[in-house]
């Protein structure tokens, strides 16, 4: 199959290798860029808290760049959303992660369910986040009665390419798959120049979700096309194929 891979570039060349040991072809997209203000996750991480949440692996490349800055803080419990991520925390050397399946919600009822049997420990939660997201794990802590200070790390910047690359990537040659990973990736891809003008090119493409909430971006009219992981683990995403 020829898939297309819709996240930052240095995440989906480890997609498309595997993608590549299975026989389908690859094809890059980036919508996005990362932005990493290391200053201020420096900052936030010398505030006072009771224990961190992380729902990207993006925020653990931005605090993984803070070098041995980072240190002091890698005893610190974190509690993050899916293995990959999970996993990203450990490969960055901290030593306390609980991880959650699911989405943001699930993450915030792992989190509540710690903050009672600690009979509500001093200070807040602090959330190292992006600054767009969809808020729902920030909402499901307030209706727990959880404390949250939210500190944006980092920013997805927009690539931008020209109506001919596209058709280039997407109408010259259409793809029978698109992997999604990201809510705010899904976004961008259904509002390129060419999915407007050239939407009969996708009729037969199927939209792989890592989540349902990223699945919510997809168009109605194409949402029988839309294929969601159980879990938001690239491999099961793959395994969908």
């Amino acid at each position: 199959m020829r898939v297309l891979i819709i996240r930052p570039e240095h995440q989906a060349m480890g997609t498309a290798r595997k993608l590549d040991e299975l026989g389908h072809e690859a094809v890059l997209l980036p919508l996005l860029k990362p932005v990493h203000d290391q200053a201020l996750a420096a900052d936030a991480l010398n505030s006072r808290y009771w224990a961190l949440a992380v729902t990207s692996a993006e925020a653990v490349r931005c605090l993984k760049g803070l070098g041995p800055t980072l240190d002091a803080f890698r005893e610190a419990t974190v509690f993050s959303v899916g293995r990959a991520t999970a996993r990203a925390l450990l490969e960055a050397g901290f030593t306390k992660v609980q991880a959650a399946s699911g989405n943001g919600k699930d993450l915030a009822s792992l989190i509540a369910g710690q903050f009672a049997a600690e009979n509500g420990p001093a200070g807040p939660l602090l959330y190292l986040a992006g600054a767009r997201r969809s808020g729902l794990f920030e909402r499901t802590l307030t209706e727990n009665g959880i404390d949250c200070v939210t500190a944006e790390i980092y920013a997805m910047e927009p690539i931008y390419y020209s109506i001919e690359q596209q058709q280039k990537l997407l109408v010259d040659r259409p793809v029978d798959a698109a992997f999604f990973f990201s809510r705010e990736n899904a976004k961008a891809f259904f509002e390129l120049e060419v999915f407007r003008q050239s939407k009969e090119a996708l009729r037969k493409t199927l939209f792989f979700c890592l989540s349902r909430n990223i699945a919510e971006e997809v168009p109605e009219e194409f949402s029988n096309s839309a294929v969601i992981s159980q879990n938001p683990d690239e491999d099961e995403l793959i395994d969908l194929l």
